[in-house]
């Protein structure tokens, strides 16, 4: 009986492998999706699925490397370094660099709270938000997330996505978040048509019964839609109609600039890639 024991108990080890150091590391970043950001040891011990005293150490040693910041509550954050390791590696920090200029300009000639989006697979991110009210969702802030299906920016990317695609988000991924957001696949898909035929989005209560989106697409110089770009309104107390002009300039404004650098950041990118490979340019 014992022996049987101890050979469950070792069959229970072989699946459940030791995470690595590494592993352990990830996670405590990983834990930083939960809530607003902001999280105690004991709920980054409790995300992370780490023994306190590990979450400790693991905290400890980001806190040395400059990853993480903590406050007089002894609530920690994700520090800048990575934003600037972000930025200086990633496609979609230089697409914020040049977006933000004419995200500016929107928010200040409109007065709403704008957004600079991309698609993750099921979701819609924030890359960049300036917000001149209330956040109904809690979402809506850099590094935020929401499904595709319930945002303006979010329908605007899907809308450009193969058809193979949209049917296999309409199968897996579409939920109720209000009576008005669409939640079968022929209400998604009807939505989507809607945003091909007008070249934009207005959504309307999807999130929460306050608020409202307009949003449009921003194209790479292929003609790839690559971002989104949305404005946020009041239901009730705004209406949606003549903000939409304004967030299809500034995305045409921003697809002008990506097409304007393209060029030039990629062959950086080869150069460098070039130069890592000991090749050099005759």
């Amino acid at each position: 009986m014992v022996s049987a024991v101890a050979s469950e108990a070792a069959g229970n080890e072989q699946e459940a492998p030791k995470r690595t150091a590494a592993q352990r590391v990830l996670s405590v970043l990983g834990a930083f999706a939960h809530g607003d950001g902001s999280l105690r040891l004991s709920e980054i011990s409790r995300h992370a699925d780490l023994p306190l005293p590990t979450a400790h150490r693991l905290v400890r040693e980001l806190l040395e490397w400059g990853g993480l910041d903590v406050d007089e509550q002894g609530r920690y954050r994700l520090s800048r370094r990575f934003l600037d390791l972000a930025s200086a590696s990633t496609s979609g920090m230089r697409m914020r660099e040049l977006a933000v200029p004419h995200l500016v300009d929107l928010h200040r000639r409109t007065g709403l709270s704008v957004q600079l989006a991309v698609r993750d697979d099921h979701e819609v991110v924030y890359l960049d938000a300036l917000r001149a009210h209330p956040n109904w969702s809690g979402a809506n802030r850099i590094g935020g997330r929401l499904p595709l299906h319930v945002t303006a920016t979010g329908l605007v990317l899907l809308a450009d996505a193969a058809p193979d695609d949209i049917e296999d988000f309409a199968s897996k991924h579409l939920s109720r978040f209000t009576e008005f957001n669409p939640a079968t696949p022929s209400e998604l898909k009807a939505v989507l048509a809607r945003v091909r035929r007008d070249g934009y989005c207005i959504s309307e209560k999807f999130v929460a019964h306050g608020a409202g989106a307009i949003a449009a697409p921003i194209h790479d110089s292929s003609g790839k839609v690559v971002a989104a770009i949305g404005a946020v309104f009041r239901t009730g107390t705004q209406s949606p109609a003549p903000l939409v002009d304004p967030v299809r300039l500034y995305a045409t404004r921003i697809s002008a600039a990506l097409s304007a650098n393209s060029t030039p950041l990629d062959q950086r990118t080869i150069d460098f890639n070039r130069r890592r490979a000991g090749i050099v340019s005759s």
